[in-house]
Parts: C-alpha cells; structure tokens; sequence
C-alpha cells in the first residue's frame, strides 16, 4: 500500500504557478531515462503518453488489439454507467503496458466542461495506492491531479485506474507525464492506431 502527496490545479497554470512541479518531472524524467539505460541499453526516444498503451472503460484485451475497441484511439470515453467503474488499464492482457514502453506519470488532467469522476484509486503492479476524492475540481475551469512525485509505470508492467463515476457521460481523462520507447517502429504507425 502506498500513499503520494499531489495538489488540485488549473491545467494551464501548473507549469506558471507550481515550479515543483517543474522540478518533479525532471527529476521523474532522470529516474525513468536510468531505467531505460539499465534495462533497455539503447533505446529510441520520447513521446507524449499514447492513448492505444491503454483500454479504457468497457474495452477488453485482445491480441493484436483493434484501435478504438480494445485500445484507446484518444482519451475521450463515453461512461455508460455509474459507480466505482475501471477507466484506464494497461491494453494488453493482465491490464500490463506493452513490451518496449516506459511511463513517465506526473497527474492526470480532465480538460471537459463537466467533471463526471468524483473520485479515484489506481494501482501499478502490486503497489495500490489509497483513494483519492476529486469533487474540488468540478469547479475549476481546466483541472488537473498533479503529483508532488510521479511514478514510473514500467513496460508489461500491470496499471490500473479506477474512479467512481457519479454522471453517465462523455469524459477525458488524459494522464500527464511522457512515454519512453525502446523500437522507434512502434510509434511511427498512423495517429489513433493500434501499438502492435
């Protein structure tokens, strides 16, 4: 069991008013380049996290997964049903991230005129962290969940996020941070496919 610090915070006023925050990627940043140096020895490069290292609600593994059907296209879901319901999990079976890939997560944003979540709990391999009520940031115009320290959610590594969902509807929930990968092909496919 585990328990990190964060803050509520307006999404385009993180990078202006926390220099923590700053200073905790980069720091995030270091740790998870050691680890692709350690584990991978050469490895490609960096990029934004991308929705198809993920299922979202309703969506189950399958190998290879389909772009949209058992793996996110964008981070746009449509919750069809309410109460304590998985919103984000590693795409492949055992809800792991793909081979090759290393997350860098500093926070999760919720860029949507309505915030349908009203709290969360996730979990990364064996480590569950507690849960975390969210309500404050229905009245912010651009919230986000920024951790005071980020998590490194390791390639066929297990990740779960889970969130108690209050309205049926459409909601973003957009993880914060970057995505490390160790084979450039597998990020050069065409936008909102499938990672194979």
């Amino acid at each position: 069991m585990g328990q990190g610090g964060f803050i509520f915070a307006e999404l385009d006023s993180v990078k202006r008013q926390y220099p923590d925050f700053a200073r905790a990627f980069a720091d995030l940043e270091l740790h998870v380049i050691d680890k692709c140096d350690a584990d991978w020895k050469t490895w490609a490069g960096r990029t934004t996290i991308l929705p198809p290292l993920f299922r979202g609600f309703g969506q189950t593994a399958a190998t290879p997964p389909v772009a949209g059907t058992n793996c996110l296209q964008h981070f746009r879901q449509h919750l069809t049903s309410t109460g304590q319901q998985t919103l984000l999990t590693g795409a492949l079976t055992g809800n792991v991230i793909p081979e090759d890939f290393k997350i860098a997560w500093m926070g999760l944003a919720f860029p949507n005129k309505q915030m349908n979540i009203s709290e969360l709990k996730w979990q990364i391999s064996d480590g569950k962290y507690v849960r975390v009520n969210i309500e404050e940031l229905m009245s912010y115009n651009k919230p986000a969940l920024v951790f005071e320290k980020g998590y490194i959610i390791n390639e066929k590594e297990s990740f779960d996020l889970y969130g108690n969902v209050e309205n049926a509807d459409y909601q973003r929930i957009v993880p914060l941070g970057a995505c490390y990968y160790r084979v450039i092909d597998r990020v050069l496919g065409a936008p909102g496919s499938a990672i194979a």
